[in-house]
Order: structure tokens, then C-alpha cells, then sequence
């Protein structure tokens, strides 16, 4: 198992490995959408989760990637460093999926992969069904086809006290949702380490209305009657331990439903199995995408 020490210096040794990312904007229905995009190759855009978190969780991991393909992360409207609206009722699956596809016209790519983790995995099922003939391959990662269950998790009393407050209370601003989540993040991973917390926490954008949209909206999502119908080749992928959205009820629930899916289970990984198991994750990612 790595160390605390040796984590922190994979991090800084992958993110001095990779391509630098270089941000802008897109005005993508009324709304600016913030993007980065790193490498050169076939286009991968990503999906982040959450809500109310920005892209940079992602990174740097995802950009091990980029030795091959175009990856492009960007920030959901109302999220991170795209633009906010007056009424986060603006804020629907119907929209998120239209800002996806409207970013991909912006950038020139009819054709590309999908990558959704956990919400952004809630996202990139609606974007499938609904523009199918635009997706070369979709990655779903610890995500599921309905929100239909009761998370599995468990773990220290303070930790479970703000799971709880999480998802039975809106958050009463942005340092409300960033010290609840702080806390929580901590059920998501096998083996949490303090320095990984930190770095993500101190690269994330917290929008804490996001958050208490997501909740509502994620009750209107259900793909169990959709999904059987998409026919592109997919990869589900989730981490053993992952007590959110755990293998039954998610990645293997999903490769049941999909008729070209193919799942990976990792068994050492929570929620971030990229993060916990990197080597394996990305070796099977990677042998998937040049499929």
C-alpha cells in the first residue's frame, strides 16, 4: 500500500508528467461554460460529479490520457468556474446535456468519448440516450441507473453525522458545503489519505447551491427502461468498496442492463478507484479505449 509520503509524490511526479490544460470559455446556451483541454488525439470529454465541485478532482489523473487522445474537462453551468444562474431550477439534466453537446459543436467535435464519474456518470446516461449517434465509447465510473437504493456506508460518528446533515439538509453556504463535504469525501475512499483530501480540496471550486439542486433533480433520474436500448460500447467501472453507488446496484447493474457493456470492478478502490488504484484503472482504461 503507498505510504503518505509516496501518494504525495506520485501526485507531484504525474502532474509534472503530463500536458498543461489551458482554460477558457464558451457562451453555450446563455451561459459561459468553463473548459480546459490537454493533449492531442481523438477527443475524450469528461463529465465531473458532485455537483457543486468543479472539474479539478479530476485532474491530474485523467490527463495520463493524453498521450493519445484530446482530453477536455469542464465545469457544469452553475458549477466550478462556469457561469451561475439567478434560479438554479435552470439547472436540469435537460440543460447539462444540451451544454455538452453545444461545448462539443463549439470545439469542433461531432464524434467522442464520454467519461461521466458518479453524477457526471447520471449526466453521461442521459447524454447517450439522447445522442447516441455522437459517441464513439462511453466510460461510466462508480455511478448508477437509477438512484433506487440505500447507500452501504458506514464509518466514524463525526463522518457519518455529516453524511447525514448531507443529504437531509441544504447547505447554508459555501463554507457550510466545503467543511460538510471535507468530512464525507473521507467515506469515499478505502484508505483515505489526509494528503490527497488536501490536494483535492485545495484545487476544487465549491458552489454549494449546485449542491442542494442536485438532490431534487437526482430524483427525476431513472435510465433502468432506457438503457437496454443503446447499443454503444461501454465500460463500467467502480471500486469495490464504494458504499454510494456500490457494484451491485451500480456498475454491475449497468453491464446487466447494456447490451455492449463491459464491466471492471477494482478491489482495492472506493469511489475513486483512478485516484486509489491509478496503475490498474488507467492499464484498463487505456487496453478499453484502443479497443
Amino acid at each position: 500500500m503507498m505510504n503518505t509520503t509516496g501518494r504525495a509524490m506520485a501526485i507531484a511526479v504525474l502532474a509534472a508528467s503530463v500536458g498543461t490544460a489551458h482554460g477558457e470559455t464558451a457562451e453555450i446556451n446563455g451561459s459561459d461554460i468553463y473548459y480546459e483541454t490537454v493533449g492531442d488525439g481523438p477527443p475524450i470529454l469528461m463529465m465531473h460529479g458532485g455537483l457543486g465541485l468543479s472539474h479539478d478532482y479530476l485532474r491530474p489523473y485523467f490527463d495520463t490520457l493524453s498521450d493519445t487522445h484530446t482530453v477536455i474537462y469542464y465545469d457544469h453551468f452553475g458549477n466550478g468556474r462556469s457561469g451561475r444562474p439567478d434560479d438554479y431550477s435552470e439547472m436540469t439534466f435537460d440543460r447539462l446535456v444540451s451544454d455538452a453537446a453545444g461545448l462539443m459543436d463549439h470545439l469542433g467535435h461531432d464524434n467522442f468519448t464520454l467519461i461521466g464519474h458518479s453524477y457526471g456518470g447520471f449526466v453521461a446516461q442521459d447524454f447517450v440516450t439522447r445522442h447516441p449517434d455522437r459517441l464513439e465509447g462511453l466510460v461510466l465510473i462508480d455511478t448508477v441507473p437509477a438512484f433506487d437504493y440505500a447507500p452501504t456506508i458506514s464509518g466514524p460518528d463525526e463522518q457519518m453525522a455529516a453524511f447525514g446533515k448531507l443529504f437531509s439538509q441544504p447547505m447554508a453556504d459555501n463554507d457550510d458545503w466545503r467543511s460538510t463535504w471535507g468530512e464525507v469525501v473521507k467515506l469515499y475512499f478505502k484508505q483515505y489519505q489526509e494528503d490527497t483530501g488536501a490536494d483535492l480540496d485545495d484545487r476544487t471550486v465549491y458552489e454549494y447551491q449546485a449542491w442542494n439542486a442536485a438532490g431534487p433533480l437526482l430524483g427525476t433520474f431513472n435510465m433502468l427502461d432506457k438503457l437496454p436500448d443503446v447499443t454503444v460500447t461501454t465500460l463500467a467501472m467502480a471500486g469495490q468498496h464504494d458504499g454510494i453507488t456500490p457494484p451491485g446496484p451500480g456498475a454491475e447493474r449497468i453491464g446487466a442492463l447494456m447490451p455492449n457493456a463491459t464491466v471492471v470492478v477494482f478491489e482495492e478502490s472506493a469511489h475513486y478507484p483512478f485516484i486509489e488504484e491509478q496503475d490498474a484503472f488507467f492499464a484498463s482504461l487505456k487496453e478499453w479505449l484502443n479497443r
